[in-house]
């Protein structure tokens, strides 16, 4: 930061960026010049010698160098004294022949030989002489080129002292066009000399010295490429006037003032403006789904996406999003237009996301050792509490409290709830439940404030059940998921497991008929009142070896005879699910798919709430100045009118000669999934008064606060620690980027220091373990003091984004303020504890952290507001896996002695 500006036009690049592609550049240059030239030099000068050895046997009237008559010197013995002094040197000379003989047999071929003429046509050698020479100056230039980019790109910090690093500039479009046009100009000389003598002296050098000049001119080739691309790419962006007219990247930042501020103001805030960029990201967002169902082969969908993009639907499915990442990035500026504005790059973003999780880990076990102090749990080393103790696996014993924390928003309800809590905790602590401290941040003072939650107890017979539901259905959310997951969890035995499950599968059903059973389309499947459940075929949208139905029988562990119907057909608003009987529990269980195909994507980012007051008069439920997530009602309603129309779950639970009248309704889902599950149960549960919702990882941004916990009578909500889903909000992105700018302008360090700093220290550890007191002085070192942030240009324009900000989200109207929430009771897997096995971390090395490999979560019960903040972790995407949900609640129920296994073979 600020941006690098190249040729008058803005990239993505700041000053700082630099160290790592000069070093690896520099890197190059000296393989370069020191393993390839010298190597090839050698051998070439070898060559050339003997050009001069032949020289000093013609000189003594001696005949061309034959192997046979080496050190044959006899004839020699009559000579004049004169005569001895040169035999003398003609020894020396056979001597060196001899020895270069048996080092480089290859030059002594007769072959070679003949095609330098006995050793006299030495052009091709020449030739290579002249440019390994010039390829070494060249070479030695560069190093001192990329040594001076080093060292100026390390100069000053992100946001303070820019003006050091003003030559670089400089620096970079020579080497773009200077170095890189003599690059280009040896690139071509050498190529054409090679393929001009390669023919006739392709035997006078080994296949080693060969391979050695390709790897070198491929190098030479790679860099001219790069050089010449990024040119090229730089060129095609529209010159910066503002730039052009200061002949500096940094006075760009510095125009801070009045009119400037007007100016940008102004432009930046009119409604033409804003319909612009919301044109723009539409355009973007629809290219790149297309551009992805392409090059997939359409593996993970995008059909629709394609034969609908000529349909003119860009606003109806791309325009939330296209408003909400317009409004997101209001004021950061427009690289194509040259518009002013928040001068940021990608790498500044990383090193904002890369403080924000140590801030995070040092908040935590700030609030936890506070809490402990208060509590009089821990004891002292030093001057640091012990805080393994808050991290152990034993946390679910009667003597031990695991503290986490939340962020506190300014919520009138919050007030409320607090108050709710301290009933709550009191219950819960007579029923031998344990009290969960939670700490709330304020983000004015970065601290935590205690709050009460309760861990799950094996010995709280109503925690158990709570476990017990969750594990039994969790394989059914992952049936539905079908054979892209399954290769995933298996992906060397995946393929011959499931093909040879449905070659079985396709063999006809024996005596099944007789039991109630009977033969329809090859499948067995349940008969009432004497016909087909749906009339059609029960497995509907399958291909012809019935994969999706032979993967779903595989995942759940469930017989054939164990589903109802089964729809695999997908697009914009069709979702996959199934209905399947679990004759164990008495249950019907409609298992609904979460995203996994593009379109299932699109559906997810048509974030607009959409009103529930006539659906909630319509079926019988509290509506009123309610909301829902957009693309999750629009799906709700044609599963609903799926389900209305083969009248599947009437006749399996309300016909009156139904087997199973007696069962009740489970609806479960995975992400969006489990979204569609809860507006289904809001619309079924009058027809269905015992209907339960089982929801994993569910969406953050479904309901409003009113029937997110209304429902919580019949739905439970299961979240794996860090999973990002239940934290997406608009809400909660505002405040991840508002926080992330906030950090970059308090950042008192080079990028180059804090990637030493941070990586040094472990770039597969677990930041959360380890020792505050060194995280808190490393934050300090790396951190300007919230309250002492010296004045910069871009701190400056932080103030002008933050005031855009505020203009476009009041622009927006009602909408923008729309709070949502995940739904119903919520049950939090924290991760407490991480098993020291060598393989284990291992594991979590190789995967930067991303593998959940000997973690040890604890239940905790959370409320639908704690999720206000989105976790910087490496598992915030892998924590939202069905696959990983579904074996780490299988785990804790085994803690809890609840054995929910199914088998899945």
């Amino acid at each position: 930061m600020p941006a690098l500006y190249l040729f008058n036009r803005r990239t993505l690049l700041a000053g700082d960026d630099l160290q790592l592609p000069s070093l690896a550049w520099g890197c190059l240059s000296a393989v370069q010049i020191f393993p390839l030239l010298a190597y090839l030099l050698y051998f070439s000068i070898e060559l050339v010698s003997l050009r001069n050895s032949s020289s000093v046997w013609e000189n003594e009237s001696v005949v061309a160098w034959d192997p046979q008559r080496v050190g044959d010197l006899e004839r020699f013995s009559d000579v004049t004294a004169n005569k001895r002094h040169h035999e003398r040197n003609l020894l020396d000379v056979d001597d060196y022949i001899s020895s270069m003989e048996q080092r480089f047999p290859d030059m002594h071929s007769s072959e070679c030989a003949q095609a330098t003429a006995g050793f006299t046509d030495m052009t091709f050698p020449f030739l290579m002489l002249i440019y390994f020479v010039e390829m070494s100056g060249f070479c030695a230039v560069s190093l001192r080129y990329e040594q001076k980019i080093f060292q100026l790109s390390s100069l000053g910090t992100p946001t303070s002292n820019i003006h050091l690093r003003d030559p670089l500039r400089k620096y970079i479009e020579s080497k773009m066009t200077l170095l890189a046009g003599i690059n280009l100009c040896l690139l071509v000389y050498a190529s054409v000399s090679t393929i001009r003598f390669i023919a006739d002296f392709a035997t006078c050098f080994s296949t080693m010295w060969w391979i050695t000049l390709f790897v070198l001119l491929a190098t030479q080739g790679l860099q001219v490429l790069f050089a010449f691309t990024t040119l090229i790419s730089i060129l095609r962006v529209k010159p910066s006037a503002a730039l052009a007219e200061e002949n500096s990247s940094i006075d760009l930042n510095n125009v801070a003032t009045p009119d400037f501020y007007q100016q940008h103001t102004d432009h930046g805030h009119t409604h033409n403006n804003a319909e612009i960029a919301e044109e723009i990201w539409r355009g973007r967002c629809e290219g790149c789904c297309r551009v992805l169902a392409v090059s997939t082969c359409f593996l993970f969908g995008g059909q629709s996406i394609v034969s609908q993009a000529s349909e003119g639907s860009g606003e109806k499915f791309y325009g939330d999003i296209s408003r909400a990442l317009a409004d997101y990035f209001a004021g950061f500026g427009d690289m194509s237009t040259g518009e002013p504005g928040l001068d940021v790059v990608p790498s500044d973003v990383a090193l904002g996301f890369v403080v924000l999780r140590h801030i995070q880990a040092q908040r935590k076990l700030l609030a936890r050792r506070e809490a402990l102090e208060q509590m009089g749990y821990g004891s002292r080393r030093g001057s640091s509490l012990d805080l393994t103790e808050t991290n152990n696996t034993t946390a679910l014993s009667m003597n031990r409290r695991t503290l986490l924390f939340r962020w506190r928003n300014n919520s009138s309800c919050f007030q409320n709830i607090a108050n709710e809590e301290t009933e709550r905790s009191t219950t819960r602590e007579e029923s031998n439940s344990f009290v969960f401290n939670t700490p709330i941040a304020s983000r004015t003072n970065e601290e935590y404030q205690s709050f009460s939650r309760v861990v799950l107890s094996p010995l709280n017979s109503e925690d158990v059940a709570v476990i017990d539901e969750g594990a039994r259905f969790a394989r059914h959310q992952l049936a539905i998921y079908t054979w892209m997951l399954y290769f995933y969890m298996f992906p060397v035995t995946g393929a011959l497991r499931l093909i040879g499950r449905a070659l079985k599968e396709k063999l006809p059903c024996g005596n099944s008929t007789a039991q109630g059973y009977h033969l329809n389309y090859g499948r067995c499947s349940p008969e009432i009142d004497g016909e087909d459940l749906a009339g059609h075929e029960t497995i509907v949208g399958d291909n012809f070896l019935n994969i999706h139905e032979a993967t779903m029988l595989a995942h759940a562990g469930l017989e054939k005879t164990d589903i109802a119907y089964a729809s695999f057909e997908a697009g914009f608003y069709e979702t996959p699910y199934c209905i399947v009987i679990d004759r164990e529990w008495k249950t019907v269980v409609v298992s609904i798919r979460g995203s996994l195909t593009l379109e299932d994507c699109v559906v997810d980012v048509l974030l607009d709430p959409s009103p529930l007051d006539s659906l909630g008069e319509q079926y019988g439920f509290s509506g009123n100045g309610q909301y829902c997530h957009g693309g999750v009602l629009e799906c709700t309603q044609w599963l609903h009118a799926d389900l209305t129309r083969h009248k599947i779950l009437d006749k399996l639970l309300l016909g009156e000669h139904s087997e199973y009248s007696d069962y009740t309704l489970r609806i479960v889902g995975h992400s969006l999934g489990a979204g569609i599950g809860v507006i289904l149960s809001l619309m079924l549960r009058n027809t269905f008064p015992g209907l339960r919702c089982i929801c994993y990882s569910p969406p953050g941004g479904l309901l409003t606060w009113e029937l997110a916990t209304a429902c919580s009578d019949f739905v439970n909500s299961f979240v794996l620690d860090s999973d990002i889903v239940p934290r997406l909000s608009l809400n909660n992105m505002e405040s991840l980027r508002d926080e992330v700018l906030n950090l970059i302008s308090r950042v008192r360090l080079s990028k180059y220091e804090i990637a030493k700093r941070i990586f040094w220290h472990g770039l597969c550890g677990e930041v959360e373990l380890g020792d505050l007191d060194f995280l808190i002085q490393q934050n300090d070192d790396m951190l300007y003091p919230s309250d002492c942030v010296p004045d910069s240009a871009f701190l400056q324009q932080l103030r002008r984004f933050e005031s855009m900000q505020q203009y476009r989200r009041s622009n927006r109207g009602v909408s923008r303020e729309i709070a949502l929430y995940p739904p119903g009771k919520i049950v939090h897997f924290v991760k407490t504890g991480q098993s020291k096995h060598c393989m284990h971390s291992l594991t979590a090395c190789l995967t930067c952290g991303a593998s959940n490999s000997g973690s040890v979560y604890t239940p905790i019960r959370k409320e639908n507001d704690d999720f206000n903040e989105v976790e910087i972790s490496p598992t915030l995407w892998t924590d939202h896996f069905p696959n990983r949900v579904c074996i780490e609640i299988e785990r804790v129920a085994a803690r809890f002695e609840i054995d929910a296994a199914r088998a899945t073979s």
